[in-house]
C-alpha cells in the first residue's frame, strides 16, 4: 500500500528533456502551442481545451490539474529541451489504482519536435517516476489502432500489447476505431535498463 503521495517531485530529467509540473506562468506559451498545434492535438484533446477562449481558460485548466494532483487522480509534466529551454511535449500519469498499485501513461510531442526521438524518451522517464516514485507495479497504456507513432513508442518503451477493444473509441470526425490495451509490469521494466537521469 502506498502511503507518501504527497510529497512526490514535481519534476525530474532524462538525457536530454526537463519533466515539470505546469506554473501559472506557463499560461501563455500553452495557449499558444496549442493554437499551433491544433491540427497537430486536435483529435487527443479534452473537449474543455477544444472550446478554448483564450489564457484565461488555459488558467483554469492549471488549476484543474493540481486539484487533481492533489487528489492524486492525474498527473501532468510539461517536457522542455535541457538544452535550450523550449518546450516540446507532454506527459501524464492518470487513471490510478492505488490499491494494485497501477497507473497509466500517456504523452505528446508538439509538431515540429516530432522525429526526435523525444516521445519515447519522455515516455520512459515518466515510466522511472512511476515505478520508482509512486511505487507502482504496473503501468498501463492504450492507443488508437491507427495511431502508428504511439504503438511505435509503446514498443520501444518494453510495453506488451494485451488486448485490442474493437470499435472503441469514436473519434472527433465519427470515425470508429479499435484501441490497443498495452501493459508493463514493475518485474520486466527492472529487467530493462533505461539510460535515464531521475
Amino acid at each position: 500500500m502506498i502511503t507518501n503521495l504527497h510529497n512526490l517531485p514535481t519534476e525530474f530529467t532524462s538525457e536530454r528533456l526537463l519533466l515539470r509540473r505546469y506554473r501559472p506562468s506557463d499560461s501563455a506559451m500553452y495557449y499558444h502551442m496549442l493554437r499551433n498545434n491544433w491540427e497537430h492535438l486536435y483529435e487527443f484533446l479534452p473537449s474543455f481545451l477544444v472550446n478554448l477562449r483564450g489564457e484565461e481558460d488555459i488558467k483554469t485548466w492549471f488549476d484543474r490539474q493540481s486539484a487533481e494532483w492533489n487528489t492524486l487522480n492525474l498527473f501532468i509534466f510539461g517536457v522542455w529541451e535541457k538544452a535550450t529551454g523550449v518546450y516540446v511535449g507532454e506527459n501524464y500519469l492518470a487513471n490510478p489504482d492505488w490499491d494494485v498499485p497501477r497507473i497509466e501513461v500517456g504523452y505528446f510531442i508538439v509538431k515540429e519536435f516530432t522525429g526526435n526521438g523525444y516521445a519515447t524518451e519522455s515516455a520512459k522517464a515518466t515510466i522511472r517516476y512511476a515505478f520508482e516514485q509512486m511505487k507502482v507495479v504496473r503501468i498501463d497504456l492504450r492507443c488508437a489502432a491507427d495511431n502508428t507513432a504511439s504503438i511505435q513508442v509503446a514498443k520501444r518503451c518494453g510495453f506488451t500489447q494485451e488486448g485490442c477493444f474493437r470499435q472503441y473509441h469514436r473519434k472527433k470526425d465519427g470515425t470508429l476505431v479499435d484501441m490497443f490495451w498495452y501493459g508493463l509490469l514493475l518485474s520486466e521494466w527492472q529487467n530493462m535498463q533505461y539510460p535515464l537521469k531521475t
